[in-house]
């Protein structure tokens, strides 16, 4: 009768801690594959959403680095950006920027002012952020030998504000800007509502 007894306790014992284990391994997977934000949209700028520059005095105009309004299409790969920069009479297309989300590096190509310039970034997720650290080669203007600045951006999504809770949620880019040949460094922050 007891041996029975411990025998229905061992097997008990044995049943919860392989349910316990299964239990946790589940929680764990879920953890893990949590999905990672949408940043699809066609999104615009905020009024007075660009922070302050360092030193505490007005931020310039750079804000993001992509300009006051853009349109974010993201797949499970990689995320797509465009944005307009030039006028119609500048007969150029839209800026196109692809970010592979992969944590390999995307090369883009920019037409500006001093000829093409290529752009290598690498774009990686910090929990629910994505992070694309930009690094940007061109020649010196007087010298002629090339510079490398690095631009790294920080893309969260910002829930709406109590009482809002039916509105959609805030693009939040965090942009910091490397100095460029013994320069400071600037750090901006801007605020992007999906249209």
């Amino acid at each position: 009768m007891r041996r029975e007894k411990s025998r229905k306790i061992l097997r008990l014992r044995r049943t919860t801690i392989i349910l316990v284990a299964f239990s946790a391994g589940i929680l764990v997977g879920r953890a893990a594959t949590k999905e990672k934000p949408d940043f699809s949209g066609v999104w615009t700028s905020t009024a007075g959403s660009a922070g302050l520059a360092r030193g505490g005095g007005a931020a310039a105009s750079l804000g993001s680095g992509w300009g006051e309004s853009f349109v974010i299409t993201q797949d499970a790969d990689a995320l797509l950006l465009e944005r307009t920069f030039f006028t119609r009479a500048d007969l150029q297309p839209s800026m196109r920027f692809r970010f592979a989300l992969d944590g390999s590096e995307s090369r883009n190509t920019v037409l500006m002012g001093r000829g093409i310039q290529v752009q290598v970034s690498t774009a990686v997720w910090e929990g629910d952020h994505l992070v694309i650290t930009t690094v940007f080669t061109e020649p010196h203007a007087i010298e002629g030998q090339p510079i490398t600045s690095r631009v790294k951006q920080t893309l969260s999504l910002q829930p709406p504000s109590p009482g809002r809770a039916a509105w959609p949620p805030s693009l939040v880019v965090e942009t910091i800007r490397h100095g460029v040949l013994g320069g400071p460094s600037s750090k901006t922050r801007t605020v992007y509502t999906r249209d």
